[in-house]
């Protein structure tokens, strides 16, 4: 999650229900985005992954503030399961400055620009340029063998944990993967993952991605935002099936991840939308289709590792 050049709105605040309201910064995705990623990644664990997980989460470092993102009301079930999507969002949290958790604060670590142009309308990557040698990437790769590492203590686990239920989500939105160079929007940034391609009333491209599911897809009358990642997921799992996306969803190769981030941003998500302009009703459609696999993708993949670091 990079900033979205948008302001700030309301201070962090838990119910007892176990909702969470975030600040509006930018993430990839958004709260409930990365709330149904996790929801499908949980609705593939093992029982023991599972388990691990919350153990993990309930008793990692006073200052990460990992356990106070169980809820205190339902089952300890209903708890556990709203803990690790909760644990989610942790990675944007602790943007707070005013908040102790600031200090795990690795605004770099969102994401892994590759940087890309056009020419003769076709894209083209530029010439030695790419992802900072610490990137979205890079780092999951190394928390994934961090969990698996016996000698690596739970304290330290538990933070590793938090950052891949929450940097597996990011990679998988197409725009943590690019920044593309214009006239307007030269190196040595580009326009950082469309932050600087502006829609309509100072909307931004990023934005519009982050956003998808809570514009797409509307919350119902009463609720929470546990229960609307878990009717979300039910939704992309029925469209995007395991079955479906068997041979993707094995896929364990990270930097393969960002490539089809970086593919879709290069062919889909810049095209048939105007800078200054409301994206069209086809171009919502296609995009929201677009997001949703992407989320699918995310969780089975998320589910793989989690699987095979927590056994």
């Amino acid at each position: 999650m990079r900033p979205r050049l948008r302001a700030p709105l309301a201070a962090l605040a838990i119910a007892a229900a176990g909702t969470i309201a975030l600040p509006g910064r930018a993430a990839a995705w958004n709260p409930t985005g990365h709330r149904t990623v996790a929801e499908i990644a949980w609705d593939h664990m093992t029982p023991l992954a599972r388990a691990r997980a919350v153990d993990l989460l309930l008793h990692g470092p006073s200052l990460a503030g990992l356990a106070s993102l169980r809820p205190t009301s339902g089952t300890d079930a209903e708890r556990d399961r709203a803990l690790f999507l909760n644990a989610a969002t942790w990675g944007d949290l602790i943007r707070d400055r005013n908040q102790p958790w600031f200090a795990y604060n690795r605004p770099s670590w969102h994401y892994a620009d590759f940087y890309w142009d056009l020419v003769d309308g076709r894209p083209h990557d530029i010439p030695g340029t790419g992802p900072d040698s610490v990137n979205a990437g890079e780092r999951i790769v190394d928390f994934r063998a961090a969990l698996a590492n016996p000698d690596v203590p739970d304290t330290a686990k538990a933070v590793d944990l938090a950052w891949l239920l929450h940097l597996v989500g990011d990679i998988h939105q197409p725009l943590h993967c690019s920044s593309r160079v214009t006239a307007q929007s030269p190196l040595p940034r580009g326009d950082m993952g469309g932050n600087a391609f502006t829609l309509d009333d100072h909307h931004r491209l990023h934005g519009y991605w982050d956003d998808i599911l809570d514009e797409g897809i509307a919350r119902e009358p009463g609720e929470d935002s546990i229960a609307y990642a878990t009717r979300l997921a039910s939704r992309i799992e029925h469209l995007h099936s395991l079955a479906a996306l068997a041979d993707p969803a094995a896929s364990t190769d990270v930097a393969g991840w960002e490539h089809e981030g970086l593919q879709l941003a290069q062919t889909l998500v810049y095209r048939n939308v105007t800078e200054g302009e409301r994206p069209s009703a086809a171009y919502q459609t296609e995009a929201l289709s677009v997001a949703e696999r992407q989320i699918a993708l995310a969780g089975y993949r998320l589910a793989d590792l989690l699987n095979a670091a927590l056994k």
